[in-house]
């Protein structure tokens, strides 16, 4: 770890991973997010018991903060019968408490629907009617989506929320800590009949339902420290906001997340320009999968080590730092260089922390993002007001800067230099620097003795 960085964690009151002193896991001040949320999540596309323990063990092992994993999809016997596929996990309990052992959190996959092939499950739900429908005469709705075929829940049916929550409800008593509530509610575009409501409701009624039962009934039964992740807008390629692509509703939407991309730097683009539009509609907090999702043919680790750190750098620089996808992410399959780069950044991100929770607090009031998005195109923005992020989005690490209003000096280097708003700068910044700049007589300048 660079001195510099050593100097700025013990700014902020941390220290380096390996220190006995532990980060701070309480209530954020006046905040009714739980502190886990924005700690360094990370997940792999398809686990075990065996692979998400081995997965937590080796960040610990390197001294890698980690603070919430996510298991991804598939950990049930059927989409979605809450059921755990005990060739994967024989002993959930076992592998619940292991991962709490390990202080680490616990979020699970999930989707509003129930497929076809689940068999009795299915039929009962088809047979009492609690499927959302294309008309009010038409049956299930069938939709058609990544994982096979399956009907959306129809949430304004008392008896079907009532028959989900009794699903629901033996994981819960495992005493997760979250849910990572995936995307299917776009296909209520297809299945947009209630019959419990008896008309038909818009796409984002439905997402509203969906989200929020998560997250509701979730702290009803578990406590007011969980939470759900998920999708603030997603642009599905585009570049438009508003409400046709906006999915979880912003007053509970404390820890999202923009995924999907390919593990390219076109694909950090396209998770920037989410970012973009997310901040635009108001959602607070929210980060992207590291490195990408989907893998690149022809790359052992599915992305170049180059990619990982770039991403890795924004992920540090966003209020959620989660890291996972298919492929290859834990950066110690990379090289020594990228896990003490990886390090650096995850110790970066939780020493940035108790000011962030501050200037979240200014933001929720004010009904917008911790992210204030400067360009359209290079994707530039100020975190939290203070803080100046220009984002790698080429190989070789060059960006042309063009500084906000004020003064800015480079966060963890290049002591003795200072930009001024409104002039533009060609930079380029090796794998260890971080692009990112620290807005002179601000709170976060003070707090870091500038």
């Amino acid at each position: 770890m660079s001195l510099l960085l050593l100097s700025l964690l013990a700014c902020t009151g941390k220290h380096a991973a390996g220190d006995d002193t532990a980060t701070d896991t309480g209530a954020l001040p006046d905040g009714p997010w739980p502190s886990w949320a924005w700690e360094p999540w990370a997940w792999e596309d398809e686990s075990t018991s065996t692979s998400v323990l081995e997965m937590i063990d080796g960040y610990q092992s390197h001294g890698i903060p980690l603070s919430a994993v996510i298991i991804d999809s598939p950990w049930e016997n059927y989409y979605n019968d809450f059921d755990w596929e005990t060739a994967r996990f024989p002993d959930p309990q076992g592998t619940i408490d292991a991962i709490h052992d390990r202080d680490v959190r616990v979020m699970l996959w999930i989707v509003p629907a129930i497929n076809t092939d689940a068999g009795p499950l299915y039929e009962e739900w088809a047979n009492n009617g609690w499927f959302m429908q294309q008309t009010a005469d038409g049956g299930p709705a069938v939709v058609s989506w990544w994982k096979g075929e399956g009907s959306l829940i129809d949430y304004w049916n008392p008896e079907a929320l009532a028959a989900w929550h009794a699903l629901m409800q033996p994981v819960l008593e495992l005493g997760i800590d979250g849910w990572k509530c995936d995307g299917l509610d776009f296909s209520a575009l297809m299945a947009s009949y209630s019959p419990g409501l008896g008309r038909t409701v818009a796409r984002n009624e439905y997402s509203a339902a969906y989200y929020g039962d998560f997250f509701d009934h979730t702290r009803e039964v578990l406590g007011d420290d969980r939470i759900i992740t998920s999708r603030p807008v997603d642009t599905y390629g585009a570049d438009i906001g508003g409400d046709a692509v906006s999915f979880t509703p912003v007053d509970i939407a404390w820890a999202s997340w923009t995924g999907d991309q390919d593990a390219t730097f076109d694909g950090l683009r396209m998770a920037l320009r989410n970012f973009y539009w997310s901040a635009d509609a108001g959602y607070l907090a929210f980060g992207s999968d590291i490195g990408g999702y989907r893998d690149v043919d022809g790359e052992p680790l599915g992305r170049t080590k180059e990619l990982f750190i770039r991403w890795a750098q924004v992920g540090a620089l966003s209020p959620v730092m989660e890291n996972g996808g298919g492929g290859e992410h834990w950066p110690w399959r990379f090289d020594d260089e990228t896990v003490g780069i990886y390090k650096d950044l995850a110790q970066l991100h939780l020493s940035l922390l108790p000011w962030l929770r501050q200037r979240a607090v200014v933001a929720q009031a004010a009904g917008r993002s911790l992210m204030d998005f400067q360009d359209a195109q290079d994707y530039a923005y100020v975190l939290g007001d203070e803080l100046f992020v220009a984002p790698i989005l080429q190989e070789g690490g060059g960006v042309s800067v063009t500084f906000p209003q004020g003064t800015w000096r480079h966060l963890t280097g290049r002591p003795g230099q200072t930009w001024e708003g409104g002039t533009s700068q060609d930079m380029v910044f090796g794998l260890d620097e971080v692009p990112a700049f620290v807005k002179v007589g601000s709170s976060l300048d003070t707090l870091l003795g500038g």
